[in-house]
């Protein structure tokens, strides 16, 4: 197959989904089974961080909703859904590692509970780990930290082993750990995507948000601007083929320690099918971006917009900014006492305009519902085999060694 033709066959997918989307979208209706109390309900558990836990989306739009309904028209049975992914959560925290601010708010870009604790927060919550069916899993983009991927001064490298870390050896440790917990749960892990790309706007107001919005320190040698976009493309493929390598080795590894102990759980890969082109900024963008990034702005008008950012002036063009913004707002606000220092001032600051914007290079409305066709795709093949159908009674795993 030629890659022209590769390259024709999402593009045809994504309009057949968004005919989809558009359909759900008008209805926005859940199809809940008859709930006769004589079968179980399914159990669906979502950890991770913020693409999961579907930042910027209302509730409807989100992958895991989509799928939660897809699953009941599907099985014939009520899935009931527990949510404990957050926007800006680490697989896990480092020792002695604390954060002074929370929010009940999970679109509040937090790294703090780790996906390790979401698991324990959910453990705690069911009393019985047995009684999850699926488990919908995501993590490793935070401890690589967006701030470095959006950092020019920042090498590929250096991209590349903290991917290998967080994405290959500390996911494998955490698939681990949710597969014993959930002893009859399969797990569904999707990969992410590229960021940034050749088809991300060039121009100077988006380079300047970049780096407003990166906190990025200036190097001894000023960069082009070329040389930026160069670094800044590199260092999102390096994420972007790496993760991806190092997360469906992982699900690989681990089925192969279930298989070995003859288990019946399987944990699938959904690898997204997100192109250059639905890259941030770009003409078919499937992330969020900015209310005006699409108008007509003079370069004047863009250079303020973007040196006045985090005011009111220019907002994210997600469904959630105010609901976000005010949460922002009252995780991030000027203590009474004590006084700040300039340098805590300006950390608080930062935080804040970062939280604004929590949304930005998030999967928009059409990139969650290819979450969810992904998930929905691997799920299709496992469902016959689960016990999970109306009338067939319940999954059981057998008893490990």
């Amino acid at each position: 197959m030629t890659r022209p033709l590769q390259r024709l066959l999402p593009s045809t997918t994504l309009l057949i989904l968004v005919f989809l989307a558009t359909a759900a979208g008008v209805s926005g209706q859940c199809r809940t089974p008859p709930d006769s109390g004589l079968e179980q309900h399914l159990q669906m558990l979502v950890l991770g961080d913020s693409i999961l836990w579907g930042q910027g989306l209302r509730e409807q739009q989100k992958s895991w909703y989509r799928v939660k309904c897809w699953l009941q028209d599907r099985t014939g049975r009520v899935v009931d859904v527990t949510i404990k992914a957050h926007s800006g959560a680490i697989v896990d925290r480092s020792p002695g590692e604390t954060q002074s601010h929370s929010s009940p708010n999970r679109e509040v870009n937090l790294p703090l509970p780790s996906i390790n604790e979401e698991l324990d927060e959910a453990l705690k919550d069911y009393g019985d780990g047995a009684k999850v069916d699926l488990v919908l899993l995501d993590g490793c983009i935070n401890d690589v930290d967006v701030r470095n991927l959006l950092n020019a001064s920042i090498s590929s490298e250096v991209i590349r082993e903290r991917t290998n870390q967080s994405c290959g050896v500390a996911m494998t440790r955490l698939l681990r750990r949710v597969v014993q917990s959930f002893p009859n749960a399969h797990v569904i892990v999707p990969s992410y995507y590229r960021i940034v790309s050749q088809d991300t706007e060039d121009n100077a107001f988006i380079r300047l948000l970049v780096k407003k919005l990166a906190g990025q320190p200036a190097e001894g040698r000023r960069m082009t601007d070329k040389e930026m976009r160069d670094r800044l493309i590199a260092n999102s493929e390096a994420f972007y083929s790496i993760s991806t390598a190092t997360l469906s080795e992982a699900v690989r590894h681990v089925n192969e320690e279930l298989e070995a102990r003859s288990s019946k759980q399987k944990v699938l890969f959904a690898d997204i099918q997100f192109w250059p082109e639905h890259a941030f900024s770009a003409k078919d963008t499937l992330l969020w971006t900015f209310v005006y990034a699409s108008t007509n702005l003079s370069g004047f008008r863009k250079l303020l917009v973007a040196l006045t950012l985090g005011t009111s002036a220019y907002n994210a063009n997600d469904a959630v900014r105010k609901e976000r913004i005010e949460s922002c707002k009252q995780t991030y606000k000027k203590p009474k006492a004590p006084k700040e220092t300039k340098i805590e001032k300006q950390n608080r600051e930062n935080r804040l305009l970062a939280c604004r914007y929590a949304s930005l290079g998030h999967p928009n409305q059409m990139g969650a519902l290819i979450y969810a066709e992904a998930i929905k795709g691997q799920l299709q093949w496992l469902i016959p085999s689960t016990g999970w159908l109306r009338g067939s009674g319940k999954y059981e795993s057998p008893t490990p060694n």
